[in-house]
């Protein structure tokens, strides 16, 4: 029998393996996760070797992120949000490129082996593996202050999104509402409790359907995961073209709250642009998703303007 099968019999059957060192908790606790989906995905080598080994036929997207305990997260999380929130963070990424989740690599450095906590962390990456169907194909594990690194890989449709191709004329558009971000993580702070109010703070949402939905239509597109106004400099920059966006057509969750709604970000909404004689076509094939499309300005002109601004606003920044 392969490494690579004992492996995944191993955590199957529930064998109890010494969990001190790096290699028997990556064997108990980081396999086997998402294996149902390999061969569909075309991963031909998963966790157990020096590499997997993915069968790609044609363009691959891969992006990484790294989240911090007390800079990305809190530390008092259930360690299973921590593992679901650090995975879908990355997948918002393919959703605005406007792609299809094929598997990911995880590196996590922890201080110290805590199994409950392992364990946990361990149905957090199930969980969104089962959602999005795709495996966990690799990784590391080193001692140290908790952070966790994650490498998303995914498939492009015919047409890839970039942030680059936005042009004069275009129609912004908004996927969802902001500020559930915001909302969840002031809930949490304060009650420490997992409810409906904290769940888009703990377990966010990747807009992966609403990414291939519109990825044949849009012209230029973003996640949202730094605050509306950073995001949106960053597709003008790319693009170089400016963009006029009216506050007062931003869907926010809580008006009261609208200035840390549109500053905080966490919130993974796609924002987007495109063609104004695509606009009916672009909602029509919004239908399939159950979600709309918030027109909230136009590209044109050489920077940014807001309309009914009312008073300052800024975005993260990792090194402010």
């Amino acid at each position: 029998m392969s490494v690579a099968a004992w492996v995944q019999l191993a955590y199957l059957k529930d064998i109890q393996v010494n969990t001190n060192s790096e290699f028997s908790i990556i064997k108990k606790y980081l396999s086997g996760i998402g294996t149902s989906y390999l061969t569909n995905n075309g991963v031909d080598l998963s966790v157990g070797d020096d590499c997997a080994i993915l069968a790609a036929k044609s363009k691959l997207l891969i992006s990484t992120d790294t989240s911090i305990v007390g800079v990305h997260f809190l530390k008092s999380m259930p360690s299973d949000a921590i593992a679901y929130r650090s995975v879908a963070v990355a997948l918002s990424d393919i959703a605005a490129m406007g792609g299809q989740p094929i598997a990911f690599t995880l590196s996590l450095v922890m201080p110290n082996f805590k199994p409950d906590w392992m364990k946990d962390f361990r149905k957090g990456l199930q969980k969104i593996s089962r959602e999005y169907k795709f495996p966990l194909i690799g990784g590391d594990l080193v001692k140290g202050p908790l952070q966790i690194s994650v490498t998303v890989i995914g498939k492009p449709q015919k047409k890839t999104l970039l942030r680059s191709n936005a042009k004069a004329g275009d129609i912004l558009c908004l996927s969802g509402e902001l500020g559930r971000g915001y909302i969840g993580f002031r809930e949490f702070k304060n009650t420490g409790t997992v409810n409906e109010i904290t769940k888009p703070y703990l377990y966010p949402v990747p807009q992966i359907n609403y990414g291939l939905a519109i990825s044949r239509i849009a012209s230029s597109a973003i996640d949202i995961s730094d605050g509306i106004f950073q995001d949106l400099s960053h597709l003008i920059s790319s693009s170089r073209v400016g963009c006029n966006i009216n506050l007062d057509k931003v869907p926010v969750v809580d008006r009261r709250s609208k200035k840390q709604c549109l500053e905080f970000g966490d919130d993974y909404q796609i924002l987007y642009t495109v063609a104004p004689k695509k606009l009916e076509a672009l909602k029509a094939s919004l239908k399939s998703t159950g979600k709309e499309c918030h027109t909230i300005g136009v590209m044109g002109g050489k920077k940014l303007r807001i309309i009914n601004k009312t008073y300052s606003l800024k975005n993260w920044d990792h090194f402010k």
